[in-house]
């Protein structure tokens, strides 16, 4: 089997050396967030040659992702084939985007079967977009930011998240937690080791985060880190539901600070659940990037 360790923040140099050569926008393509979400996965990383390969693991499965490099992809694929049989496992490769898609096929063609996974579909915007809210469209979105400055006049507060502040952050995700029954979900308890892994190593990791007060309370935050060149990818964002307004607030602030200078902002996947992706939706993506599964033909 390959030599593949466990994804730690040091990889983290290794990882821009190779993947700033490609033209990255998805959140497979983010080393903060295949770092963060690693402890769900067990999420893997091996070098080989000008790629880096990635291997996680699902009910004692192994699945992959797309290589990240330049180089002889067919010889790579082959490789992490030969790293499932290892394992008497079929080969499962995800989170390919259309253009991956189309470049396995045509290295291989026949090869592999594909199936779109459309709840992993990560929802793409632009920046200017998400900064000025301008439009018909964004008209809702306004309001709801109009009615929270109206109601919090003077009383709110925007700030970076700092070591200095994370104590009042994390006692609001203790009351989220609270309200939105933590202790009972699975999902949640993950999403709360997630984001633990991202702030408490944010500046290491070389990702950014805000904060929402009101009457010196945290209400809302939210964290990301830059895809690429131009791609802000947002991590984690929460707000207070009783606060009106906060999270259109939340989301237009940390884009104002962060994103000026980015084309693009991807908010992820809505895990194909459904209140979320009408969130996703509401704010117009300009591209909903689609993502696929490749599975060898024989093995179907």
């Amino acid at each position: 089997m390959l030599p593949f360790e466990a994804i730690q923040p040091s990889h983290a140099a290794l990882f821009h050396q190779i993947a700033d050569q490609e033209d990255c926008r998805t959140t497979e393509q983010s080393f903060v967030g295949l770092y963060i979400w690693s402890h769900r996965s067990k999420l893997a990383l091996c070098r080989w040659g000008d790629f880096l390969f990635f291997r996680a693991m699902w009910k004692k499965k192994p699945f992959y992702l797309m290589p990240i490099g330049r180089g002889d992809l067919a010889a790579a694929l082959d490789l992490l084939e030969e790293d499932a049989a290892a394992q008497d496992a079929p080969f499962v490769m995800h989170g390919l985007t259309q253009s991956m898609k189309d470049r396995v096929e045509r290295i291989f063609p026949g090869r592999y079967v594909f199936s779109e996974d459309r709840d992993q579909a990560d929802y793409l915007y632009e920046s200017k977009a998400l900064i000025e809210l301008s439009g018909k469209a964004y008209h809702s979105k306004r309001n709801f930011i109009t009615r929270f400055e109206n109601e919090y006049a003077g009383r709110f507060a925007y700030e970076d998240i700092t070591k200095e502040n994370l104590d009042d952050l994390w006692e609001f995700q203790d009351r989220w937690c609270h309200k939105n029954n933590c202790a009972d979900s699975l999902t949640l308890q993950e999403e709360a080791t997630t984001i633990a892994l991202l702030l408490y190593n944010l500046e290491l990791l070389g990702a950014y985060g805000g904060l929402l007060r009101v009457d010196g309370r945290v209400v809302a935050f939210t964290a990301g880190s830059q895809i690429g060149r131009d791609t802000m990818d947002i991590h984690i964002e929460k707000a207070d539901h009783d606060v009106v307004g906060a999270y259109p607030m939340i989301n237009r602030s940390f884009a104002r600070r962060h994103c000026q200078s980015l084309a693009f902002i991807n908010r992820e996947e809505d895990m194909g659940l459904e209140g979320l992706r009408r969130a996703k939706l509401s704010y117009h993506p300009l591209e909903i990037c689609l993502k696929y599964t490749a599975r060898r033909a024989d093995h179907v």
